[in-house]
């Protein structure tokens, strides 16, 4: 009694196969990762500028004016993740608060997030609209 030689494996041309459909889908979903990643980041910058404007309104209803740029703690300007950069820039009387983006951040259509002691938001170097920058 002879048995018909049955396969085991994988035959090359199988595994290229796979290879290949698994390489086309990787490289469709790439793009929309690292979108996905761009904008939570952005999201985690405009909520540490958010606080710090709250800080410095806080400062100015504890004090009666804003503090000035050199009066304000590191921590207060800290941005968790080391993408994006915050700077200061206040009087007695007004601040601004920017978010500056670093390394592959900078590949992000929103470029530099503001925000000033009037709540205006706004966006500098972008290809963005403000508005889209601030509610995505």
């Amino acid at each position: 009694m002879t048995h018909p030689h049955l396969p085991r494996g994988f035959t090359l041309i199988e595994l290229l196969l796979a290879l290949t459909c698994v390489a086309i889908l990787a490289s469709l979903a790439w793009p929309s990762y690292q979108s996905l990643i761009l904008r939570s980041q952005r999201a985690q910058a405009r909520a540490s500028l958010l606080q710090a404007a709250h800080w410095f309104e806080r400062a100015a209803s504890a004090n009666g004016n804003y503090p000035l740029t050199t009066d304000v703690p590191i921590s207060v300007l800290q941005i968790e993740g080391q993408r994006y950069r915050m700077s200061v820039t206040s009087t007695a009387q007004s601040y601004t608060l920017s978010a500056i983006p670093l390394g592959t951040q900078a590949a992000d259509s929103c470029g530099t997030l503001t925000i000033n002691h009037l709540g205006m938001r706004s966006v500098e170097g972008a290809s963005q609209a403000a508005s889209q920058c601030w509610s995505r």
